[in-house]
């Protein structure tokens, strides 16, 4: 049997997959997946909500393998990537994908730390990104929606078997061996939304859990230790406890597509569903007069996935909550014109009355798409003192690969805004060229070694 799980199915693909396999898109999106994160790490770096985090990793003082982001520290791999992915995360601005979640804040540190460690060639950095980015979607399209349904953070279970498959990858597993790394990365995937509900800055660690606990997988299969190969759809496998099924069939049809090119950069520091309600509101007010004072109603329509995730969070307590808040990101556009990343963490617009009014009057409902809708997309009518209701149907939202308005410039824009006034423009650029010729890079240290520190 365990010559055909999905677990020995999946190690086998990522162990043979080849640079010169990947099409041009894949490899142009796994650059731009590493360029975001990269500038998500170092804005990430400054904010208060991560330190305790790093000042963990710091203490342990482990062999100096694998740069810290912005520290100028260097630490085991396994933990450079736990607290560069927590970075990556800490400021709800990562990337989002149908199936997969959350790649970037999982699968890319782990990548350039194990490139780092191993003195790894640029390709092979590429190639395993898309691998572990592959993994997290075949495996989240049988089980994501679900997942988040019941509470479950799919990004964190996802990520720790695209960590595993990445980190392996790069180590030079066998097929046998990363079908060990999937099976002992499946006991250490877990982790709840609770946060959501009533806050918690732990949301941040979530992604950079993901990637210590599948490159740790990784690494205890090289040494020899062995994990279940029927991890997946066995009964006490991933898909049975957290989809409720054991049917791999979902998967059979998905295998010649790589999923890395459907990935949505968030050009809003919110939760992702709530990128759709804001461009709407954005389209209403450059269409139309409309005096937020004269709100009677705003009516959501979202899809069912989005009223129980975002949309179920209203009064914000914390950055957390003010971020998941699609309620407090209309509020924003609407009262202040804007959706800073600076806004959400302002504890004084949490309870600001004129924001908190708008907010008390936005009422989501499950809303039922065409079948070609694009992902994220929302359906606002709001209702004024005067009678009018203004409305719009926003399809899919800016950021999106297929988004009539989507630059791969946005990305290096939205890179070159998050890394302003932390590290000089000089280095900024060196990044984005080394990122491009990622393909052509000798050793991934080169590119790490220009984000350690602070540079004016």
């Amino acid at each position: 049997m365990s010559e055909n799980t999905l677990a020995t199915r999946l190690a086998a693909w990522v162990a043979a997959l080849e640079y010169d396999q990947l099409p041009p898109r894949a490899v142009e999106m796994a650059k731009l997946l590493i360029l975001d994160q990269l500038g998500l790490q170092v804005r990430g770096a400054t904010l208060p909500n991560v330190r305790p985090e790093l000042r963990l990793v710091e203490a342990m003082r482990a062999a100096p393998e694998s740069t810290m982001v912005l520290s100028g520290t260097r630490t085991v791999a396994p933990y450079a990537a736990f607290a560069n992915g927590t970075l990556g995360a800490a400021f709800e601005f990562d990337d989002v994908h149908m199936y997969a979640a959350h790649i970037g804040s999982a699968v890319v540190p782990t990548a350039l730390a194990f490139g780092e460690s191993t003195s790894t060639h640029g390709r092979e950095v590429l190639t395993a990104v898309v691998a572990g980015a592959q993994v997290m979607s075949l495996l989240g399209a049988t089980t994501v929606r679900d997942m988040v349904r019941v509470g479950w953070h799919g990004s964190k279970i996802l990520g720790t078997f695209g960590a595993a498959a990445t980190a392996g990858r790069l180590l030079g597993l066998t097929p046998g061996r990363l079908t060990d790394a999937l099976g002992i990365a499946g006991s250490d995937a877990g982790g709840t939304m609770e946060y959501e509900r009533s806050g918690g800055e732990v949301k941040r660690m979530h992604s950079g859990s993901a990637a210590r606990s599948g490159a740790q997988a990784a690494l205890l299969a090289q040494d020899g230790l062995t994990g279940p190969a029927t991890i997946i759809e066995g009964e006490r496998g991933l898909f049975r406890l957290f989809a409720g099924t054991r049917d791999t069939s979902g998967v059979d049809g998905l295998w010649d597509h790589f999923h890395i090119v459907d990935t949505i950069f968030r050009l809003y520091p919110t939760i992702g569903s709530a990128g759709p309600a804001i461009e709407a509101v954005a389209h209403l007010l450059a269409r139309d007069h409309l005096p937020w004072r004269e709100i009677k109603e705003i009516r959501l329509g979202l899809p069912a996935i989005a009223v129980g995730h975002g949309a179920a969070v209203t009064r914000p307590t914390d950055m957390v909550s003010a971020q998941f808040s699609t309620a407090f990101s209309v509020a924003l556009r609407l009262v202040r014109g804007h959706n800073r990343p600076e806004d959400y963490m302002d504890a004084a617009l949490w309870t600001d009355p004129d924001l908190l009014s708008v907010v008390d009057k936005v009422v989501p409902y499950s809303m039922e798409f065409p079948p070609d809708a694009p992902f994220l997309s929302c359906r606002i009518d709001i209702a004024l003192a005067d009678g009018r209701v203004l409305s719009h149907t926003q399809w899919g939202v800016r950021g999106h690969p297929a988004h009539p308005d989507t630059e791969d410039t946005d990305i290096e824009t939205k890179f070159l805004d998050n890394v302003d006034g932390i590290i000089g423009r000089p280095a900024a650029r060196k990044i984005i060229e080394r990122i491009k010729g990622l393909e052509s890079l000798a050793d991934v240290a080169e590119l790490m070694n220009l984000t350690g520190r602070r540079e004016r």
